[in-house]
């Protein structure tokens, strides 16, 4: 008696968004656990970091939270200005990502905190193709998607569409340390261990085999400042973080 053939593995690739979508969907009731342990909890250090760097000092009477995923960077924010009674709260804030699962469970998240009075607005959408007025927002930040968006520069372009003059943009990204030994470890990390326990955490394998093959092949964060400051961004500026583990961009529209 013949046994059923095996399920071949699911095919993630950037370039074919409706994979990525689907792969979100199968691991965002885990992501939040799987981005605390696979980062050793530094994921928050470093969001914070953009909320601080980025996102307060524009003091935004509207924002945007790009590839949201499940809200950390918007409630980190919104959560942040209780210690800031002085900084305005924003008017508006838009949660936009493809994928509704995510989505579901920033809700979720937002629900159970304790926020300033916000109009939040939750946006199933396209990273490329916003669903946004032109001039429209005075802060915008893409935290851990932008290396998952097939098109970065059809991206920023429309990031630079929908701020306001003098708006900024801050973006996140896990990226591969220059240091010769910590790049070392990092890659025997990425390589050995992710994928490794994304299966046991996230119980999806083959979704953090593709995530670590999307950081060690992302461009380099130079790169994606060239392209911010060849776009017309101004003061564009790199900051690493843990050693260049994570990667922080800011700028403005001029």
């Amino acid at each position: 008696m013949n046994s059923a053939p095996a399920t071949p593995p699911p095919q993630y690739e950037k370039q074919d968004p409706q994979s990525i979508r689907h792969m979100f969907s199968r691991i965002a009731s885990r992501y939040d656990v799987g981005n605390a342990v696979l980062s050793m909890s530094l994921f928050r250090q470093w969001n914070r970091s953009l909320v601080r760097n980025v996102i307060l000092p524009q003091e935004p009477k509207s924002y945007l939270d790009l590839c949201c995923g499940t809200g950390d960077i918007a409630l980190t924010y919104l959560k942040g200005l209780r210690k800031h009674p002085k900084l305005p709260v924003p008017q508006t804030v838009y949660m936009v990502d493809f994928c509704e699962e995510m989505l579901e469970i920033a809700k979720a998240k937002a629900l159970r905190a304790r926020l300033p009075k916000v109009d939040l607005e939750f946006i199933t959408g396209d990273a490329m193709a916003l669903p946004l007025d032109d001039n429209s927002v005075d802060c915008v930040s893409v935290a851990y998607g932008i290396r998952n968006v097939a098109d970065p520069r059809r991206c920023f372009e429309e990031i630079l569409r929908v701020l306001r003059p003098g708006g900024r943009i801050g973006i996140l990204e896990l990226t591969r340390p220059k240091n010769p030994f910590l790049r070392l470890g990092h890659n025997l990390y990425l390589r050995t261990f992710v994928p490794l326990l994304g299966r046991y955490v996230a119980t999806d394998g083959e979704a953090y085999e593709y995530l670590q093959k999307s950081i060690r092949n992302f461009v380099a964060p130079e790169l994606l400042s060239q392209m911010l400051q060849d776009l017309g961004f101004s003061d564009v500026r790199l900051r690493q973080l843990s050693g260049g583990i994570a990667t922080l961009l800011s700028g403005h529209k001029a």
